[in-house]
């Protein structure tokens, strides 16, 4: 079983940077994915040119902070104020024409800085819009980069359009209320005899008081701690440790 442990929200702030950073740089992290428009979005840039990661995606994103595209070309995704929307709201805004704009536009950027994505991603949950998941989908066969697919119809829609994808995705350990090493060894052994591949969604980091004004998310920590511990004490032996590049 091939196992990708990927982070996201990379470049959301300096602590979440350095715990992903150090996260792909010991082996405890096999993914990550670079949130464009985030307020740290370069020095993750810098982190990933110095470190050569091959291995890091685009974190796309349509409801957090201000777009990418410029605001008259994406008005229906934007507040008044020229944020985005918020997450709920997803189904009822979406359009599919803004949608794409926006997320080129954030596909573009990441590749204007001379750094390749592994894979597209999403912030919150792309897929309670069909609009938005069919930009999302067109988006990476144009570009032929492998995809995130949280539910099996998601899956089944990638595999229709021939858009490489795991075969599972894992979310627990995210949401579990469990001690989180113990979380990652009951994913491991539900998993170790399957064949295919299953990516663990991840969001680790270290908290600053900056991460704590930007996101209401504050295990990170305790995340960045339970991955490193697993990987060291040979939950994953049974795995292929590896990223989206190796579907």
């Amino acid at each position: 079983m091939k196992l990708i442990l990927n982070a996201e929200d990379f470049g959301l702030s300096q602590s979440i940077n350095k715990g992903i950073c150090q996260g792909l740089k010991e082996g405890f992290l096999t993914s990550a994915s670079l949130f464009v428009n985030g307020p740290f979005f370069e020095e993750a840039v810098s982190m990933i040119k110095e470190n050569n990661f091959q291995n890091v995606g685009v974190h796309l994103n349509l409801t957090y902070g201000a777009p990418t595209a410029p605001k008259n070309k994406v008005a229906n995704l934007l507040e008044p104020d020229g944020k985005f929307h918020y997450m709920c709201s997803m189904p009822f805004y979406a359009r599919y024409n803004e949608v794409k704009t926006e997320l080129e536009a954030q596909i573009k950027k990441f590749l204007s800085f001379g750094i390749t994505p592994s894979h597209l991603d999403f912030h919150h949950y792309f897929y309670a819009s069909k609009e938005v998941y069919d930009a999302y989908l067109d988006l990476a066969k144009k570009y032929n980069l492998p995809v995130r697919s949280m539910t099996q119809k998601t899956k089944e829609m990638a595999e229709n359009k021939k858009i490489k994808t795991t075969d599972f995705f894992v979310e627990d350990f995210h949401a579990s209320t469990r001690h989180l090493v113990e979380e990652l060894k009951m994913i491991a052994n539900f998993f170790k005899d399957k064949n295919g591949s299953v990516e663990i969604m991840t969001v680790p980091g270290y908290v600053d008081e900056f991460t704590i004004s930007q996101t209401n998310y504050l295990a990170r920590e305790d995340e960045l701690i339970a991955l490193k511990t697993a990987f060291e004490t040979g939950v994953w032996n049974d795995f292929k440790l590896c990223s989206f590049k190796d579907l």
